[in-house]
């Protein structure tokens, strides 16, 4: 075992490259982070849905002061809530102020949710004001809910926004997805001098946030604009070109390679046809309109949580398309450690070809519990071993254990600036030159 240690804002970090002993597989859940896809992904279960359904009622009381015109909403765990948007599942105002909502759900579904007015800055809070705990509930039977919200958030002032530098966006046609996606193209300082034939580009997932608060989901964003002009105008001297591509309600479907199930429905699998936007539609039509390097060697994707598990999935798919990568915090616990179980096998394919380079981090604490958090250190470590002892002629991999970080864009933001230059900072060995 091979292993440096490094200093982040928040402390210690210990990274490993190419890790040496086998560690169990564990069952990687995550804690409760209200407002990120991820956190959604706490609901899969290796449980059948019921066939038998029935009807759940919600009655709620709001406090003292919502105005008249308020609506309610439940934004939870289930499609109908959602699944988790503030504003898709709206209550129906009774003559007497309270809200009403009737939903028919399979027995045995367990649904976490909260009540919002309508985004997340009017979530639901304690009576003094603090963040709550999702609420909980399992359907046995037909049933009444009452709930008295005790206080709502109040909103602030919508962010002003943070993107800098030469910003790019549209929306994408996809025929192969049968929709519209946003993309965000971020161009380096030098791009317009002309003197550059072409830039190494960087695809990643979860475009919305990568440059912005104010379009950030949850009003943090990654910095990748700040950060991609510090590796272009620093020491560093490397110009990238990011494209970020936002993600869509479809995200647990076409982020993860096989179905899992989320609240007792069976999701996920369509990662092969997401592949097949980003490599038969997007990345020609980016190589058409900008002035890119299109080599597997200068082409890199990156992404976090169920992103992290697509990304390991496009580089085992793709390696002619795809030569770099970075799986920040991948939920590798979905479809039951599928990705781990298709890195510790061989490659199929024995031809020679250039060597990818794998970016692989985790925080302590991003389990539930104690336990939670180091199974996850846990599955992410016996990836890199998998790695080690079956790929690595083919993939350099770096491992890097994140003290302390959670579960959020803040840290894949801090963590963000060592990946990209771990992944173009030197020719791999046996990569292209």
């Amino acid at each position: 075992m091979i292993g440096k240690h490094s200093k982040l804002a928040n402390g210690l970090v210990h990274w490993k490259v190419h890790v040496g002993s086998m560690i169990g597989l564990g069952c990687l859940m995550f804690g409760w982070l209200p407002h990120t896809w991820a956190q959604q992904a706490s609901g899969a279960k290796s449980n059948s849905a019921k066939s038998a359904t029935a009807k759940v009622t919600w009655q709620v009381t709001v406090p003292e002061g919502t105005p008249e015109s308020s609506k309610v909403y439940i934004a939870g765990s289930i499609d109908a809530f959602g699944p988790w948007q503030p504003n898709a599942f709206e209550m129906a105002k009774q003559e007497d102020g309270t809200y009403r909502a009737d939903v028919e759900l399979p027995i045995g579904t367990r649904v976490e949710y909260k009540f919002t007015r309508g985004s997340w800055a009017t979530v639901e809070k304690t009576p003094q004001g603090a963040e709550i705990q999702n609420r909980t509930f399992s359907v046995r039977g037909p049933e009444t809910v009452r709930v008295a919200i005790a206080s709502w958030a109040i909103p602030k002032s919508v962010p002003s926004s943070t993107a800098t530098g030469d910003l790019r966006w549209m929306d994408f046609a996809s025929e192969v997805l049968g929709s519209k996606r946003r993309v965000t193209v971020w161009l380096p300082p030098q791009y317009r001098d002309g003197v550059h034939e072409g830039f190494p580009v960087v695809y990643c997932l979860d475009g919305q946030n990568l440059f912005d608060r104010q379009r950030a989901a949850f009003g943090v964003e990654w910095e990748a604009d700040e950060t991609a002009r510090a590796l272009a105008s620093g020491p560093a001297n490397l110009p990238l070109i990011l494209v970020g591509i936002d993600n869509s309600k479809d995200r647990f479907d076409e982020y993860t390679p096989v179905v899992d199930e989320v609240s007792d429905k069976p999701v996920g699998g369509k990662a092969d046809e997401y592949l097949r936007f980003l490599v038969t539609e997007l990345k020609p039509w980016i190589d058409r309109e900008y002035r890119t390097l299109k080599t597997a060697d200068t082409t890199a994707i990156v992404g976090s949580s169920l992103g992290g598990v697509f990304v390991l999935h496009a580089l085992r798919k793709h390696p002619e398309v795809f030569g770099k990568g970075a799986a920040m915090s991948p939920s590798l616990f979905w479809g039951q450690g599928y990705t781990i179980q298709q890195y510790s096998q061989p490659p199929s394919d024995l031809a020679p070809r250039d060597k990818q380079r794998l970016w692989l981090d985790i925080g302590t604490r991003e389990g539930k519990s104690d336990r939670g958090q180091v199974q996850a250190v846990e599955q992410t470590e016996q990836l890199a071993e998998a790695l080690e002892q079956h790929h690595r002629e083919r993939i350099e991999v770096r491992t890097m254990i994140d003290s302390e970080a959670k579960h959020h864009e803040a840290a894949w933001a801090r963590r963000l600036p060592i990946a990209l230059e771990f992944l173009f900072s030197s020719p791999v060995e046996g990569g292209s030159k």
